[in-house]
């Protein structure tokens, strides 16, 4: 039994939750919530702490970087199907760099050195854009699995709109945009508890994640039918997912 589009983008935002836990708490920023980051930033600026401010620009940087790439890969060709082939791609890439976020914080250990803290940020930022782009490319209202202030905004809006008269599809709108944003607050909680009891199991929680969605999708939209895009279009879904906060 596989799962379908709205069980893997649960999946995502469980994943997602875990790294900003493990990233905030381990590595002091946010890799995912790049509101947070931006106020962190901010706030280093403010106090003249430059480390904090090196930390938070490079995962500005980072997660921007990661979007870019997500988009340049989820852009280059179009799908009828509710999951293309190339947001599975677009996972994969993610999971290769989770993959050496965890091999560096496994040969870094419990206090890692200032350039293993900046390679940690960056592999750990890349990834989480790159998921960012690749949910953002499947077109569902209102939910991203990374920047959870959006997911919030949508369901408080879909739960105003649900007193009115009925526009078919609320209900399940609903569930999904609540559902996405408890499983990252989940996610969250479940990296917070083994940052501090089990540092060196929670880190790969997010690759298993991830690379469980990619396996799922390969065998569930395997003959998913697809066309390419145009090249005007791809350039300009990258340029657009680049500019996303």
């Amino acid at each position: 039994m596989t799962l379908g589009r709205d069980g893997m983008l649960l999946v995502l935002a469980w994943a997602a939750g875990i790294m900003d836990a493990v990233a905030y708490l381990g590595l002091g920023v946010f890799t995912t919530m790049m509101t947070g980051n931006t106020a962190l930033l901010a706030f280093a600026i403010a106090r003249g702490e430059l480390a904090p401010i090196a930390k938070a620009g490079l995962a500005l940087a980072a997660f921007g970087a990661g979007t870019a790439i997500g988009a340049l890969i989820a852009g280059r060709r179009r799908s009828r199907g509710e999951w293309p082939s190339v947001v599975t791609e677009a996972l994969a890439c993610e999971g290769i760099l989770l993959g050496v976020l965890t091999i560096v914080w496994h040969v870094a250990g419990p206090a890692p050195a200032t350039g293993a803290t900046g390679l940690l940020i960056l592999s750990s930022g890349l990834a989480m854009g790159v998921q960012a782009a690749a949910v953002r490319s499947l077109g569902v209202p209102g939910v991203s699995t990374t920047y959870i202030t959006s997911t919030l905004t949508t369901l408080s809006a879909e739960l105003v709109g649900w007193t009115r008269p009925g526009e078919r599809g609320r209900a399940q709108r609903i569930r999904l945009l609540a559902a996405v944003f408890i499983t990252y607050g989940l996610g969250a909680l479940v990296g917070g508890v083994l940052q501090s009891r089990a540092s060196t199991l929670v880190i790969w929680l997010p690759l298993i994640s991830v690379v469980a969605v990619v396996v799922n999708a390969l065998f569930r939209y395997r003959h998913e039918p697809f066309e390419p895009a145009p090249r005007g279009e791809a350039r300009s879904a990258s340029v657009a997912a680049s500019r996303r906060p």
